[in-house]
């Protein structure tokens, strides 16, 4: 039969294609690959370069899913040579970290549409797991036995590490590397699920530290941050796998303990929080003793939700607090209206503060020897639109946490100083206006430069000022508080420490600072005449005092025979119903006039 040129020429073509193949199983390639080359012949060359040098891993497998050809990528990723995987099933390379589903899932969308793409953990010859991003198509061929699969692999490990680091940071605390509030969060949602199904119990427990802004304002916020990990392992070493810990935000923690048979469980672990509070925590060599005050709400006794839940044990926790600290309080209803009410008084507080319901009060401040005034203390009270006049104690609390009390406290020491001015000119020129300074107004950086600019607005005269401070808020920060206070002497300001007694400040740091006042507080006078020992502790304070060259006003003198025994024992200034309570401005000018005519009250 005569060779047509048509035939001659694919002739010609399957000769070269032959050639080529015999090239190819010099490199160890295999076989079947002709029938992929009998389609790319005209660019052999091309294909050849692009599959040995392709950065991702290839894989050809044949209808049986055997292993018929891999290239030098695929080789260095999974750390297998070709001669080891040959005719291997492709299902070698899988690792039991990869659920059985995602396979079954991968081949039966194989099956049905061609092709699947997802990520797999694999596994490499060392044994080590690798990550990788996989693409698998079946082509189909005139024949059955004559169908592959081609498949392509990159490693995506380093890009999973990444991606895990950034699930972790969105779900951990970065400081005590504990759950954070949106993973806490989750793992409620999910116990409520169990919970539910289940018909169990749990209960959350909302912590706070006591006192914590104490350790960062003096020994500072590394040790603040210290002494924060060092709770957050304690945590965990009670906890265990009973539940979860968890960094709410700032020194407050939560805790999930699921599942509960009874309470009494959850509050086996309370004491046992509690308990390991009483144990120093040692950072940086400071030994720093921290309480905290516990909230606890249960489910569902106490919501069904995880918002409602929260609310309840914080809401319990401010009565831990309210009780006295480092105690656990269970939540009970009542509790919400007295969140609301915190919450009311704080809106109304903030109204206050725009609408200037505040007035300034004046309580005198006699000279024991002459029975005459020489001071007045400026006290606040709030003239509440439907409460009518309220003291401090009903109001100041909530000022104090919301940082209202610093415009407050600003607001009273430029009133007060304008109207000791106008006293000043009406002839009661060496009168002494005594203002109380908080913690927050204090600790304010620009706090003295405040203080110069409004004796600058009001012209007052700086050395018939007086700031009443705290004790325990001069000792808390020493070296920065006696800088401040140094500051004030220098201008002329007079400086007095308040309720002196009542605190924690040692008599051999006394001397350091430049007050010109001890305030007695008004529990040891009011005592004294029943107690000898308050007797003896106002009698000692003043004979201290005398010594540091310190004058003494005794606060709460409500008696003649009060006002005789400090004046016997040498007290300079007394303070009490004896003279007038707390009156606005005009009333007290008022009992001051009187005062200035009348004789000597003793």
């Amino acid at each position: 039969m005569k060779v047509t040129g048509k035939k001659l020429l694919m002739k010609k073509r399957k000769k070269k294609v032959g050639e080529i193949h015999d090239r190819i199983l010099k490199n160890r390639e295999p076989r079947t690959m002709k029938t992929i080359l009998e389609k790319f012949s005209s660019d052999y060359e091309n294909v050849w370069q692009l599959f040995k040098h392709m950065n991702d891993g290839i894989m050809i497998a044949d209808n049986q899913q055997n292993i018929i050809a891999v290239n030098p990528s695929f080789e260095k990723m999974t750390g297998y040579t070709f001669d080891e995987i040959a005719h291997k099933n492709l299902r070698f390379l899988q690792s039991e970290k990869t659920s059985r589903i995602v396979f079954h899932d991968m081949w039966e969308k194989i099956n049905l549409a061609g092709s699947w793409s997802g990520e797999l953990m694999n596994e490499r010859k060392n044994g080590e797991l690798f990550w990788s991003y996989v693409s698998i198509a079946h082509i189909k061929k005139d024949r059955e036995e004559n169908n592959y699969f081609i498949g392509m692999i990159r490693d995506i490990t380093d890009r999973k590490k990444v991606e895990e680091r950034i699930t972790y940071l969105s779900y951990h605390d970065t400081l005590t590397q504990l759950p954070n509030r949106t993973l806490f969060k989750k793992q409620i949602k999910e116990a409520i699920r169990h919970a539910k199904h289940h018909d169990e119990k749990f209960a959350m427990l909302f912590l706070d530290l006591d006192h914590f802004k104490k350790v960062n304002d003096s020994l500072g916020h590394h040790i603040g941050d210290q002494l924060l990990q060092h709770i957050a392992k304690r945590l965990q070493k009670i906890i265990g796998t009973t539940g979860t810990v968890s960094r709410f935000g700032g020194d407050e923690f939560t805790i999930l303990l699921h599942p509960l048979h009874n309470k009494a469980e959850a509050y086996a672990m309370v004491k046992q929080i509690i308990q390991s509070f009483q144990t120093p925590v040692d950072c940086a060599g400071e030994k720093i003793y921290s309480n905290t005050s516990i909230g606890i709400s249960f489910y569902p006794d106490h919501g069904l939700d995880f918002h409602t839940l929260l609310k309840n044990a914080d809401s319990a926790m401010y009565q831990a607090k309210q009780a006295g600290r480092s105690q656990c309080q269970e939540y009970n209803y009542s509790m919400n209206q007295g969140s609301r009410d915190r919450l009311q008084l704080e809106r109304e507080l903030r109204n206050a503060v725009q609408e200037k319901q505040f007035q300034v009060y004046y309580q005198l401040q006699v000279d024991v020897e002459k029975g005459k005034p020489y001071g007045i203390e400026a006290l606040i009270r709030w003239a509440h639109p439907k409460k009518g006049i309220l003291p401090p104690a009903a109001f100041l609390p909530a000022a104090e946490e919301t940082g209202l009390i610093v415009k407050i406290d600003d607001w009273v020491l430029r009133t007060a100083c304008q109207q000791t001015k106008k006293w000043h000119d009406e002839g009661f020129k060496d009168l002494v206006i005594s203002v109380n300074i908080s913690q927050k107004q204090f600790d304010r950086y620009d706090f003295v430069d405040r203080v110069k600019q409004i004796l600058h607005e009001t012209q007052l005269d700086p050395g018939l000022l007086c700031l009443e401070i705290t004790e325990n808020m001069a000792i808390t920060q020493i070296e920065q508080a006696v800088e401040k206070l140094n500051e004030l002497k220098k201008i002329g300001v007079q400086l007095s420490l308040d309720d002196f007694g009542t605190g924690y400040s040692s008599l051999s740091q006394l001397k350091y600072f430049p007050i010109n006042t001890l305030k007695i507080d008004k529990s040891f006078l009011q005592q004294s005449s029943e107690d000898q020992e308050n007797h003896a502790i106002v009698k000692l304070i003043i004979s201290m005092a005398k010594s540091l060259n310190f004058s003494v006003i005794c606060e709460g003198v409500e008696t003649k025979e009060q006002l005789l025994l400090i004046r016997n024992e040498g007290c300079n200034h007394a303070q009490g119903y004896l003279f007038s309570k707390p009156l606005d401005f005009q009333n007290c000018e008022s009992v001051m006039r009187t005062m200035k005519e009348n004789v000597n009250i003793v």
